[in-house]
């Protein structure tokens, strides 16, 4: 079955949740690259804080948010979709931006890693009531480099 069968087949909110992954992972991307890390992070949490349409319309306050689990599986299927998608980075902060927008707390960990031959190698994960949301990959062989950057929705 093909990507447009695959997402025609699936719910209407769900199919709502990849358009907006999609977005937000395209946002993001572009944004890193024209404009830089901590000029993206500012202005997609201000504007996902507010509903601003950093990654499509306002969520509907009527029904229950998606869980995060959720959110960060359309990143993770929107990701191939996106030159830059599959990402780690990329992926982090578009799964950030969507749980600020729907309520939730999270915290952006960015770590480093030496491998034997001596490179350096870095990664990006994101944490939501002290699970890991995304990016988990052999996370104990990183070390976080600073403090979390963590968002209370409307903080």
């Amino acid at each position: 079955m093909g990507r447009t069968a695959k997402f025609l087949s699936l719910p209407g909110r769900d199919r709502r949740l990849l358009i907006d992954a999609v977005l937000t992972l395209a946002r993001t991307a572009i944004g890193l690259r024209a404009i830089g890390f901590d000029a993206v992070r500012r202005r997609a949490m201000t504007m996902s804080r507010r509903g601003r349409p950093w990654c499509g319309p306002p969520p509907r306050r009527t029904v229950a948010p998606p869980p995060p689990e959720r959110l960060a599986w359309a990143v993770r299927a929107a990701g191939g979709a996106i030159p830059g998608g599959s990402n780690c980075l990329v992926r982090a902060l578009a799964t950030q931006v969507l749980l600020t927008r729907y309520g939730y707390p999270s915290a952006l960990k960015i770590g480093v890693h030496k491998s034997a031959d001596g490179r350096l190698a870095a990664h990006a994960w994101l944490e939501s009531a002290g699970a890991v949301i995304i990016g988990d990959f052999e996370l104990d062989s990183y070390t976080t480099l600073r403090p979390s950057l963590s968002v209370e929705p409307g903080a």
